[in-house]
């Protein structure tokens, strides 16, 4: 267990990185490309620039796809400090050992069913310590039977979504009969609260944004032994417009905890490398076609009305939604294929001007991670941090197990 006194040394640490860089933070390379922003960017104050853009495509393959773990040797001096600043800000234990085997479960993808086991065999290092599982965000149910399996308590899954909340009820009672431990309400915790009473274990497995936030006061405002096991996603999903810290005195604006969703690798969060990377273009290309037509756009708002899925639809079919979401006639296809060419080109320096503040991503999950972590074991808990599954599985793996006995 990681004790307070080194969970706030290395929240320090964390929030001295991501404060010395507030200035590469607050940039946005898509703005500064696609706008042609005549002020200096951070990265030529900093003398990265020039080096970003030699960068030849299998080298800037290597960087987007290792991150810290490239080859960054041939960097400026000073951009070496940084990612080593990144490197020391990042590091988190493992906090299993290798995965064990499981049969296959039907309705349950094989990547979500071993991101649930190892979840699970977190779940039950605490289960001593409680009398009842609560799984806040349950959705399907998976991971909820998955613990009733695991640990031989009661569980009860949380669900705001009435449809999902019956789902999983009966896709429970089906799998161990009406009487089994397993049982599904329905519960918008962010409206209602969360009420933690004492014996209780609260669990989330890629539960997103102020979740985790709200699960963490909860429990600490519960009497008598409870947990907390939680492994957060998409932090920018909160209704406040900032993240106040809980132990540490820094606010986060949504974009920078957006940032977080960044990842370096061939998967990413929600697609694969080459389908973000496509999306990316295309929207630089109808934000290109939007100034055409004389509509102001205020950045990353190009996809107004739209889901932001859509941008990686083929770009005339994401045009042609845009435009009719905004009531406006549609470009011609002559348009469009010059807008692409351009924000091809566009793209192209866009994505090594972002290699650095990329990085920052992973820094903010980390300090938002031991951010709550110091919270609750300021207030009596045992806590541990750190990766609980291989990023090929999710690249949102860092867990945060809490109890207080």
């Amino acid at each position: 267990m990681s004790s307070s006194t080194a969970l706030h040394h290395e929240l320090r640490c964390a929030s001295s990185l991501l404060n010395a860089h507030q200035a590469l933070l607050a940039w946005r390379p898509d703005v500064e490309v696609v706008d042609n922003t005549p002020a200096a960017s951070p990265l030529d104050q900093l003398g990265w620039a020039p080096w970003l853009l030699s960068l030849d495509e299998p080298a800037l393959h290597a960087f987007e796809c290792g991150g810290v773990d490239a080859d960054w040797t041939t960097a400026p001096a000073s951009l070496q400090r940084f990612v080593d600043d990144v490197r020391a800000a990042i590091a988190v234990p493992l906090l299993l050992d290798d995965a064990v085997a499981q049969p296959a479960r039907r309705f349950e993808p094989a990547h979500k069913q071993q991101q649930v086991d190892a979840f699970a065999r977190l779940v039950a290092r605490v289960a001593g310590d409680v009398h009842r599982v609560v799984d806040v965000g349950s959705g399907h149910g998976h991971l909820t039977r998955a613990l009733a399996r695991a640990v031989a308590r009661p569980v009860l899954g949380l669900e705001r979504d009435p449809a999902l909340a019956a789902h999983a009820q009966a896709l429970a009672d089906a799998e161990r009969g009406a009487g089994a431990a397993v049982d599904f309400a329905v519960a918008d915790v962010l409206q209602g609260g969360l009420v933690v009473q004492p014996g209780d274990g609260v669990v989330g497995l890629h539960a997103c944004g102020e979740l985790g936030d709200v699960a963490a006061t909860a429990v600490a405002a519960a009497t008598g032994p409870v947990a907390l096991v939680f492994v957060g996603c998409c932090l920018q999903k909160q209704r406040a417009e900032e993240r106040v810290g809980l132990a540490a005195p820094v606010t986060l604006r949504k974009p920078l905890l957006g940032l977080s969703n960044l990842s370096p690798g061939d998967v990413g969060v929600e697609a694969a490398r080459v389908d973000n990377l496509g999306g990316r273009c295309n929207r630089i290309a109808l934000r290109l076609l939007l100034a055409r037509a004389g509509v102001a756009v205020r950045a990353r708002a190009e996809l107004e009305g739209l889901n932001r899925r859509s941008a990686q639809a083929p770009l005339p079919e994401l045009v042609a939604q845009a435009f009719a979401a905004r009531q406006l006639p549609p470009p011609t296809a002559i348009d469009v294929d010059d807008a692409r060419v351009t924000a091809s080109m566009l793209h192209e320096r866009y994505r090594r001007l972002s290699l650095p503040r990329s990085l920052l991503g992973r820094v903010i999950e980390v300090f938002v991670l031991r951010d709550r972590a110091a919270f609750l074991a300021a207030r009596g808990f045992d806590v541990d941090i750190g990766v609980v599954f291989p990023k090929a599985l999710s690249p949102r793996n860092l867990a945060l197990v809490a109890v207080r006995r």
